[in-house]
């Protein structure tokens, strides 16, 4: 039987994933000590409770090993949720779980700094906004997905303020995947809940309403938008770089190939790309950091897999194991 890696069943791939991830929490910094004045958002004691962002950087601090083991569990989390995902809507019109180990792969080659933790919780927080969002896409109303995906969205910007940006997410949704404007009111509603209910909690510990939003407005407004991609290590530019190329790649075949396939793996790809196209401004924002580059692996991995099911078996055997074998020297070079 010959090997054909872009056709992998779902415990190899799994396999690959924890062995991946186990890995990348092993050779993970240790975290630095977590002050109010050198979050991505400072809070400079204004604030009445500290910020969520807060709260996973003191945990962090306090009990690095839970949370490595956290993150971890996290990451495989994540990377089974992108697996479903293009599994039960056959985006790929081949059966292959090939999305879960290269989840992992591209987070060991982008993770970087040392806050995993809310790093990869956003992560998370971002996969079950894009599962949700496709799942959105169905006959008849989708209230309760939207909402979902939205509250996800929200609770996502509260973990790492710099992906503001990845709200045009509910809108791209509500336009791609032609949902009402009841729908796009309750997918609003969802997304301001966990926003609105921290600056409430806040308002009610004896802070003004309207801080968070302050602080926020004053980060965003001030800094340098390259900040952060100035201070990329070396060997995570590369393997952005490589990502980038592969994902164009995988691009260019969709487009040649977009019509053979249905209406839904369709729409929910070009959702994916609209998405990865959102990054930008994501990363390129002054309250961005290095880390958030891993946001970057949630569409890439659902991405370049149909690449790889297009392409020859040798080309894609080949590019699997670079991709594998770059990943695991990334983190030897820490």
């Amino acid at each position: 039987m010959k090997l054909n890696i872009a056709r992998q069943p779902l415990i190899p791939a799994l396999l690959t994933l924890a062995a991946i991830t186990a890995l990348t929490m092993w050779k993970a910094p240790a975290p630095t000590a977590c002050t109010a004045e050198n979050l991505s958002i400072p809070t400079f004691g204004e604030l009445a409770i500290p910020s969520v962002e807060e709260l996973l950087c003191r945990f962090q601090a306090a009990n690095p090993v839970w949370a490595k083991w956290i993150a971890g569990f996290l990451t495989l989390f994540t990377g089974l949720i992108l697996g479903r995902l293009t599994l039960r809507y056959n985006l790929y019109s081949a059966g292959t779980c090939l999305a879960i180990p290269l989840f992992g792969i591209f987070v060991a080659g982008l993770l970087t700094g040392s806050d995993g933790l809310s790093t990869l919780t956003a992560t998370t927080l971002l996969a079950l906004a894009v599962r949700n969002y496709s799942r959105s896409f169905c006959n008849g109303y989708g209230f309760d997905a939207i909402f979902r995906a939205s509250f996800y969205l929200g609770l996502m910007t509260l973990a790492a303020p710099s992906s503001l940006p990845l709200v045009g997410m509910l809108l791209l949704a509500v336009v791609l995947f032609h949902r009402t404007l009841r729908e796009a009111v309750v997918a609003i509603a969802g997304m301001l809940l966990p926003i609105l209910t921290f600056c409430y909690v806040n308002w009610g510990a004896g802070g003004d309403f309207l801080t968070p939003f302050t602080l926020a407005s004053d980060a965003f407004l001030h800094g340098s938008p390259l900040d952060a991609v100035r201070s990329i290590p070396l060997k995570h530019l590369v393997a952005l770089v490589a990502i980038l190329l592969l994902d164009l790649a995988a691009l260019v075949y969709f487009l040649g190939d977009s019509y053979a396939t249905g209406n839904k793996p369709r729409a929910i790809f070009i959702f994916q790309i609209g998405l990865l196209v959102l990054l930008v401004p994501t990363i390129l924002n002054p309250v961005s950091t290095t880390a958030d580059l891993t946001f970057m692996a949630v569409p890439s991995a659902v991405i370049v897999p149909f690449l790889l099911v297009r392409i020859h078996r040798l080309p894609n055997l080949i590019l699997y194991l670079l991709l594998l074998g770059g990943s695991v020297a990334i983190l030897f070079l820490q």
